[in-house]
């Protein structure tokens, strides 16, 4: 592609010579920058790629995207603009050729529900035969393709690379998880949306926002990458949430389990295999059923309706879906190999989500329930100890333990923890190994009790330091009851 095709649209200074010159590939990563390639100088959270300019003309680049004069090296364009990462997003969309306006995007923020509404709209969608492709937190799929998510949302480069992917293999409709730190750090660059959801907003990533204010600020900037006509789809049960409905030049939908809304609930029955209601919805009500339990995904599955109806899917589509889905991985995933005793492992990893399962459990359990979870290293530390609060609040014995300490003493991360109900609460314990806290609260189960495994959900290893160590609380938990029959009274067991 020419420079000056992807140029289209930037405010730069550069060569004239340079307009014709054919670029083969663009990127901001210097470790792969390939001959004939344009590389970006962008200035990251943790690294400048200001740094790497030599390396990228070393490896074969024939232009560079700076903010400041880098030098002259032969047969280099220089391309000199304001922002690297502002004109990078303009690049992307121009080198894959625009490929958000050739598909139904839907994309998803917000503190809690992402990942499980992908999963339901994944489902709606294939139910109304439109090839569906997915951007998300456990991986990026789509026709066959899996590919373990390094980052909730990928850099702006790859997600066009991706988005480009699936136009060519006839993908009609992505649905995309978006993080904060994509908002914030632009990544979602020109992509565009058929429908905005803003599920809730709690507190967490404050290590990074610094402030519940700051992550809300950049929460909300998903509405300003909606296409023209497109829908705000907003939580009307979270009160900041709903407040958008003023300031939106928009068409807003709405969805809510306890308030008025476009998209609401009545005769909610909830059990623990499953969940019944009512969907009332502007051009009538009916009824559905889920595999999915709890409040919490009544809520997610009224977003997912509110989406499917902005892209006018049936009801008959619609219905079809949400019942297709069995579960999510890693959301109150159930782990049996015949046990006398209920055991799920779920992602809760903030206080809000934890909230949400074990006050869902409580009622519906007949005996104890017995959790188990941590709090991830070099992460916000505001939300350790109301996560301790929630957990011995709804749990009859908690153990707290190690998550994915990363660089911090997973004792002190567990004392943080502790503070909070240290001298209020006495029905927990400390186990650092995570593997020992699984096997103790396992240990500790009796028939019809509850075992909750939270923080971790569907992720396959734990990051101690820079390793990052094979660990799945379902593969442990179910390796422990085999190896276990008799303590763990299985069912049928000899």
């Amino acid at each position: 592609m020419r420079l000056k095709d992807i140029l289209k649209g930037v405010i730069a200074s550069y060569p004239k010579w340079a307009d014709s010159l054919e670029i083969s590939g663009v990127t901001d990563n210097s470790r792969q920058v390939r001959r004939g390639y344009l590389f970006i100088a962008v200035k990251g959270h943790t690294q400048d790629g200001r740094c790497f300019i030599k390396d990228a003309i070393g490896k074969g680049a024939s232009a560079i995207v700076a903010e400041e004069d880098f030098g002259s090296f032969k047969g280099v364009a220089n391309i000199l603009v304001p922002d690297s990462r502002a004109t990078m997003a303009v690049i992307g969309d121009n080198f894959y050729h625009h490929p958000s306006r050739k598909l139904k995007v839907i994309g998803i923020t917000g503190t809690n529900g992402k990942t499980t509404i992908t999963y339901i709209l994944e489902s709606i969608l294939k139910a109304a035969g439109c090839e569906p492709g997915v951007i998300g937190t456990i991986n990026y799929r789509w026709k066959g393709n899996f590919i373990p998510a390094k980052n909730t949302t990928p850099g702006c480069l790859d997600l066009q690379n991706m988005l480009a992917q699936m136009v060519s293999q006839g993908v009609k409709a992505v649905v995309a998880e978006v993080s904060s730190h994509s908002l914030d750090q632009g990544r979602i660059g020109k992509i565009h949306f058929d429908a905005a959801i803003f599920t809730n907003i709690t507190s967490d990533h404050l290590d990074y926002h610094k402030t519940t204010l700051r992550y809300f600020q950049a929460k909300k900037k998903i509405f300003n990458h909606l296409k023209a006509g497109g829908f705000a789809i907003l939580n009307n049960d979270d009160r900041k949430v709903a407040s958008l409905k003023k300031s939106l030049k928009k068409k807003v939908l709405t969805f809510g389990v306890k308030e008025n809304s476009d998209f609401s609930a009545t005769a909610v029955d909830l059990s623990i295999s499953g969940t019944t209601f009512k969907i009332n919805t502007p051009t009538g009500a009916y009824p559905v059923k889920t595999s999915l339990i709890g409040t919490h995904n009544v809520s997610n599955i009224l977003a997912s309706v509110a989406a499917a109806y902005a892209l006018g899917i049936s009801r008959e589509e619609i219905v079809k879906g949400i019942e297709s889905v069995k579960m999510v991985p890693g959301r109150l995933e159930a782990v049996d190999v015949g046990q006398a005793f209920k055991v799920f492992v779920d992602f809760a990893h903030t206080e809000d989500a934890l909230y949400n399962i074990l006050s869902l459990l409580r009622p519906l359990a007949t005996r104890r329930i017995v959790t188990v979870f941590g709090c991830g290293g070099n992460r916000d530390v505001t939300k350790r100890p109301a996560m301790g609060r929630v957990a011995c609040r709804f749990s009859d014995h908690v153990i707290i333990t190690s998550d994915n300490p990363r660089f911090e003493d997973p004792r002190v991360i567990a004392g943080e923890i502790e503070s909070g109900v240290k001298g209020t609460f006495s029905n927990y314990d400390i186990v650092i190994d995570r593997r020992k806290a699984i096997e103790k609260a396992l240990k500790l189960a009796a028939e019809d009790d509850i075992v909750v495994i939270a923080g971790k959900g569907h992720e396959t290893y734990q990051i101690i330091g820079n390793e990052v160590v094979p660990f799945d609380d379902r593969e442990i938990a179910a390796q422990i009851l085999k190896d276990n029959p008799t303590p763990y009274q299985c069912k049928g067991g000899d």
